[in-house]
């Protein structure tokens, strides 16, 4: 019986010092997750930073937008004008 006892109590003192080795190690893995946590966030800030608000994008998209309508409007101007000369010059050599 002293045996058993004996036994028993070497197998509880190998497995509760398991089990402290294997909570240092959780505890090692959470501080690891909790800095990598903060690195990521920090990043994020960083590179958010680094972009465009969206009231500046809008402000550009505007300009971009007035900028080809703009450029349409007056090729479309400037191609009847060459229409209307091209069929006065037709016209004129016609006669």
């Amino acid at each position: 019986m002293l045996v058993v006892g004996g036994v028993f109590t070497v197998l509880w003192w190998l497995l509760r010092n398991k089990d402290a080795a294997q909570g240092r190690q959780i505890e090692i893995l959470f501080l690891k997750h909790d800095e990598d946590a903060n690195r990521l966030r920090d990043f994020q800030i960083e590179i958010a930073s680094m972009h465009y608000k969206k009231p500046e994008l809008d402000t550009k998209f505007d300009r971009l937008e007035s900028a080809f309508r703009d450029g349409t409007r007056e090729l479309g101007i400037k191609f009847d004008n060459l229409a209307r000369e091209l069929m006065q010059h037709n016209q004129g050599n016609g006669k």
